[in-house]
């Protein structure tokens, strides 16, 4: 079981303490996790505060989502995973999230799983194809047994000292994701965004999801740098994002961009 994030009664470890940019960005996430009201800025806030302090290359939210029984689970990446991993993922009713569940729930710790050595070895088969090897869980305890809040990261390379971040993280995490997901609830749906991203367009967005460079981009369509270029400019212009990863966020949040239609002239 991991050590506890209060290492000796309320005190912080002495080593973060002591590491003046550590403290800094730990402070930062803390404050600025208020600051999230939409599932894209969220996202954008996980990138940009999260990422750095707990690095993953997906995040997986599940919640409670009342009056419903049923919890609900969102995906936040940039990368795509694979039609069967994302549903396996958003789905809380699937075996893996049951075994999850009952493991954080034992001790209702945060948790490290490296899946090549877990069983039974078939629930953690897709995540394996997508190349994850590990996964980080830790939730906000909810009535009875069901967790208000969990959330998973798969990532590489996490220690001890990981795990404890993510323990004095979570009520931060889970306060903004709910936030940012209850406001979004009550705001109108916004007007679709293919009226106004050309098909062109949401090919470019499909290759910054997939992490590509704007020649990568080029390549891939047959089409000049300089194009992409100033078809990038245009989709941050459309979509009211200031850089590359916030109009992911912003895309992701919109079906439009999932299936691309056939290229523009």
């Amino acid at each position: 079981m991991p050590p506890a994030v209060l290492a000796d009664g309320d005190a912080l470890p002495l080593s973060w303490l002591q590491d003046r940019l550590l403290a800094e960005r730990l402070l930062e996430a803390v404050w600025s996790a208020r600051q999230p009201t939409t599932p894209a800025q969220f996202f954008v806030w996980s990138q940009s505060r999260l990422q750095v302090l707990l690095p993953h290359r997906l995040l997986v939210c599940v919640g409670d989502q009342p009056p419903s029984p049923r919890l609900a689970a969102q995906l936040f990446h940039l990368k795509p995973i694979g039609d069967v991993l994302q549903t396996q993922l958003e789905s809380p009713e699937h075996g893996l999230w049951l075994h999850l569940i009952r493991r954080w729930g034992d001790g209702r710790r945060p948790l490290r799983l490296q899946l090549e050595r877990e069983a039974p070895s078939a629930l953690f088969q897709p995540l394996l194809e997508a190349g994850l090897r590990e996964l980080a869980l830790h939730g906000v305890v909810g009535d009875g047994e069901r967790p208000q809040g969990l959330f998973l990261l798969a990532g590489d390379g996490w220690d001890e000292d990981h795990l404890r971040r993510l323990e004095l993280l979570t009520p931060a995490l889970h306060a903004a994701w709910r936030r940012a997901r209850l406001q979004s609830r009550g705001q109108a749906s916004p007007r679709r965004a293919g009226a106004l991203v050309t098909p062109r367009e949401q090919q470019i967005v499909e290759g910054l999801r997939a992490g590509l460079s704007n020649e990568g981009i080029a390549i891939q369509l047959g089409i000049s740098m300089f194009t992409v270029k100033n078809h990038v400019r245009k989709i941050l212009r459309k979509l009211g994002a200031n850089n590359r990863a916030q109009a992911v966020a912003i895309a992701m949040s919109r079906r439009d961009f999932s299936e691309p239609e056939a290229p523009a002239a």
